[in-house]
């Protein structure tokens, strides 16, 4: 910002000094003022040139911050409560009572008599038999020799039979009866005398309190404290380097002569300079 205000002011100054036809007629040299019948030594054609000067320029820029502070209210919160009512009520109420009453009936007694009876049963008894077999008790007998010297002779089985009488015992089942003694029951009839308890009902009525709920509401206030977030906006500065132009006079050099014997000015488009290097800037 500081730089284009400068830069505007050196415009402001260029476009001044070429306001008056002398300073014109310097800026732009002799060429087109002096006439060959009266001509006054012209000025020397002064052109410029535009340099940039650093400087440092101050600036800031906005940083938001997140702070809490603290806020107390006061709310109000429903309290529930259940509370009893007492309320006189009367019910029906079914009492039972017994009442006895003989009977006659007839019950199945039982009598134990014992008795008597055969049972079988079966039982091995041991019968020994002599069995014959034959064992053979014959030995190995040398044979005679032969005449061939590479077979040797090999012996020979004499056998020797001989019958054996050997005890063969088995177990042959046999059927035995026996006589036991066995507890018969017999059931046998008989009258009986009970007393039945038959129950009796009947309705009575009886008072009684019931409680009965009632849910109630009141409000409590209380304070509430919170912490609140809110935004807070700071400049802090900053430093930045900015090109200034400016306008430096040199002097131009050409070939022609003047009425004085200096150089020739040449024309020059110093505000033309001057503008295009503002617009560069902007």
């Amino acid at each position: 910002m500081n730089a284009n205000r400068g830069l505007f002011f050196v415009v402001l100054v260029l476009l001044s000094a070429a306001g008056s036809p002398a300073q014109a007629v310097a800026m732009r040299g002799c060429g087109g003022c002096c006439a060959p019948v009266a001509c006054m030594p012209c000025a020397p054609c002064v052109q410029y040139d535009v340099v940039y000067d650093v400087r440092n320029v101050q600036c800031y820029r906005t940083v938001y911050e997140t702070k809490y502070r603290t806020c107390t209210w006061t709310q109000c919160r429903p309290v529930y409560q259940t509370v009893y009512e007492e309320c006189q009520d009367t019910i029906c109420r079914t009492v039972v009572n017994f009442v006895e009453k003989p009977f006659t009936c007839t019950v199945m007694k039982p009598v134990y008599r014992t008795v008597q009876q055969p049972r079988c049963r079966v039982v091995c008894k041991p019968v020994t038999q002599w069995c014959t077999y034959c064992v053979d008790q014959g030995h190995w007998v040398n044979a005679a020799p032969t005449c061939d010297p590479c077979c040797p002779p090999c012996p020979v089985w004499a056998p020797n039979i001989v019958q054996k009488r050997v005890p063969v015992t088995r177990y042959v089942a046999q059927t035995v009866t026996d006589t036991v003694n066995v507890q018969v029951c017999n059931f046998v009839p008989q009258q009986v005398q009970k007393v039945a308890r038959i129950p009796v009902c009947h309705v009575e009525q009886q008072p009684i309190v019931r409680r009965i709920p009632h849910l109630t509401c009141k409000l409590v206030t209380q304070e509430v404290s919170r912490q609140v977030p809110f935004i807070v906006c700071r400049q802090v500065p900053y430093t930045v380097q900015v090109r200034v132009p400016r306008c430096v006079p040199r002097p131009c050099s050409t070939n022609a002569m003047n009425a004085a014997g200096a150089p020739a000015p040449q024309h020059t488009d110093a505000d033309l300079r001057a503008l295009r290097a503002a617009s560069r800037t902007a």
